[in-house]
């Protein structure tokens, strides 16, 4: 049960990390985006070309970021590639793009990341107990079965929200490693998903992958461990996307409403302008 609840959380790992560059490509220019997420753009589209590169493909133009002067808001894929088998091409290509970044993240945990996910895990909302069942600093390891379930689990996410903040907040962030693991897990997070490709070969390439390691798991016990010990770390990735659409979603609201307040503003006096000319003529 628990492989197929780790395929449901990767696919909103990465439909979160998805929504997130949507909405900061809405708010700055995209070239500005690629280059603060540098080190998860080069991870995702290195590994993307060699993906396709591996299946046969072609590589029309090569370009690891994007144009600085391009106009277009949606994520456009900053290097042409087409794999050669129609299907399984762009599923393999997708499949070691995620599985670059994820190991990305794992490297990046096991040099940089000990105190920021054991500072995670230790953190509790104030003026709740860490031992309560509800409140553990961790996403459920099996489905919801039923309504209640379900709600618990929603309501477990903003309780998430909350243990971010309180981890990021006790944080030493004068310590080099500890900034630079936090930048390198949203790096590598939101840039899991090819930017500009099709949301379906991804999605198919996050149920391969669940099932390669359902696999592996009958034939060597020990790998459920594996994942059990990687859970706090898979956790902490959701938590951190989960705030930061939270957060995007806040300011792309509050930026939409003052672009919405100048613009009234500022066709208010034109329309003034243009009645009294009318009723002067």
């Amino acid at each position: 049960m628990i492989y197929a609840t780790f395929a449901v959380w990767m696919i909103l790992i990465i439909s979160a990390g998805m929504g997130v560059q949507w909405l900061w490509r809405r708010l700055i220019s995209p070239g500005w985006v690629s280059w603060a997420l540098l080190p998860g753009t080069i991870v995702s589209e290195m590994s993307y070309i060699f993906g396709c590169l591996i299946t046969g493909g072609e590589i029309r133009r090569a370009r690891i970021m994007p144009d600085m002067q391009e106009k277009d808001k949606e994520p456009q894929a900053p290097t042409e590639a087409a794999p050669k088998l129609r299907l399984v091409g762009p599923i393999v290509a997708s499949l070691i793009c995620i599985a670059a970044c994820g190991a990305g993240i794992i490297i990046s945990n096991q040099f940089f990341g000990q105190e920021v996910i054991s500072k995670f895990e230790a953190s509790a909302p104030l003026g709740v107990q860490p031992t309560n069942e509800q409140t553990q600093a961790t996403v459920q390891q099996a489905l919801p079965g039923d309504w209640n379930s379900f709600w618990n689990q929603l309501e477990g996410q903003v309780r998430l929200i909350r243990r971010t903040l309180q981890a990021w907040g006790g944080l030493d962030w004068l310590q080099w490693h500890v900034p630079l693991f936090v930048y390198l897990v949203v790096c590598l997070a939101v840039r899991m998903a090819p930017a500009g490709r099709p949301f379906v070969p991804t999605l198919l390439a996050v149920v391969l992958i669940a099932g390669v390691i359902r696999i592996v798991g009958l034939m060597n016990t020990q790998f459920e461990n594996i994942m059990q010990n990687l859970w706090p770390l898979l956790t902490y990735v959701w938590s951190t996307l989960l705030l930061l659409l939270v957060i995007s979603l806040l300011l792309h609201a509050i930026v939409g409403v003052g672009k919405s307040m100048l613009d009234s503003t500022a066709s208010g006096p034109a329309q003034g302008g243009k009645k009294s000319a009318k009723a002067d003529a």
